[in-house]
């Protein structure tokens, strides 16, 4: 997910002088991560939003809504990901261009 993901933040992040822009790497930083779990486990990227008195304001991550919803749907059917759904998410993400990603940090960051 990080290859598609952190592509579209940035460009965000780009787009808007007021975001301050830090990247993190999760095995560098397992404190912080253990704050921020998706389901128990420590998916990235996670885009964790702060206020300018560094109190969280909102989380994204690590996935587009609808590919979580569409990654679950799968779980809940098969038990696991296999490497031909594995196959299948990345050829939505290549079809999706990071527009859903954008759409949703656009909507958790008010923008």
């Amino acid at each position: 997910d990080a290859a598609h993901i952190v592509p579209a933040i940035h460009k965000v992040a780009e787009q808007n002088p007021s975001i301050n822009l830090r990247l993190v790497i999760r095995d560098e930083n397992e404190a912080l991560m253990n704050h921020f779990l998706t389901n128990g486990g420590k998916a990235i990227p996670k885009l964790i939003a702060l206020d300018e008195n560094n109190q969280v304001i909102t989380t994204f991550g690590p996935r587009p809504k609808l590919l979580t919803q569409i990654v679950e749907d799968f779980k809940a059917k098969f038990g696991k990901l296999t490497p031909e759904f594995k196959h299948e998410l990345q050829v939505w993400y290549n079809k999706d261009k990071g527009q859903s990603t954008i759409e949703d940090l656009r909507e958790v960051l008010g923008n």
